[in-house]
């Protein structure tokens, strides 16, 4: 009789346990798949607005790039326009340095500026020279610049929605508590500040 109690209680026991261990081995089972799911999704949202900013800064090495091809062909016929002219060399050098420095308010900031002054160039051919735009390759290459910065943004829009994506996902729980452990922060948008946008102007009168 003894012994069969023993038995029983020895039997309940190694139920217990394997009770015990098949609870922990779900809970592992449970958070290691939350884990790995979580850990997908945000690597996945990283990976999105990475593609997204290079679409952006190929958009905007392309505008960059163009600007001097339209200076240099018009510049020899707007020789006294030098304010305008400096004040694109000025933006565009402010831009290739913050393209450099990786810091994506200071590239918003002089992209923005670069934007306003090509603008600026753009509207004094028109007012001023209007012969310049019958030209064919003064022409093409305004038309260019115009498309880029459609283009430019198109990007940012995209890039900007692709980084609220990420951003939801490293501040939102519980991809929060992965975020944390992978030591994934949150990103700037592509957003400049409103006196970077504004072109300077130019008094045509003097």
């Amino acid at each position: 009789m003894e012994n069969e109690r023993k038995f029983i209680n020895s039997e309940r026991r190694l139920g217990t346990g394997w009770v015990v261990t098949i609870i922990i081995a779900l809970v592992l089972l449970i958070f290691g798949g939350g884990y790995i799911h979580y850990s997908n999704s945000l690597n996945s949202a990283k990976q999105d607005y990475e593609q997204q900013q290079g679409d952006l800064q190929s958009a905007l090495q392309r505008r960059s790039d163009l600007v001097p091809n339209l200076v240099n062909s018009v510049k020899g016929s707007m020789g006294q326009e030098k304010k305008v002219f400096g004040q694109i060399a000025q933006a565009r050098k402010e831009y290739n340095t913050a393209a450099k420095s990786g810091n994506t308010k200071d590239q918003a900031n002089a992209s923005a500026q670069l934007s306003a002054t090509t603008a600026n160039l753009i509207n004094v051919i028109n007012e001023r020279y209007p012969k310049l735009t019958s030209n064919d390759n003064v022409r093409r290459l305004m038309d260019q610049l115009e498309g880029s910065e459609n283009r430019i943004n198109l990007a940012r829009r995209r890039y900007n929605d692709a980084i609220k994506i990420y951003n939801n996902k490293v501040v939102r729980f519980p991809s929060s508590m992965v975020a944390n452990m992978k030591n994934m922060k949150t990103k700037s948008y592509f957003k400049a500040d409103e006196n970077a946008q504004k072109a300077p102007k130019v008094d045509f009168d003097n």
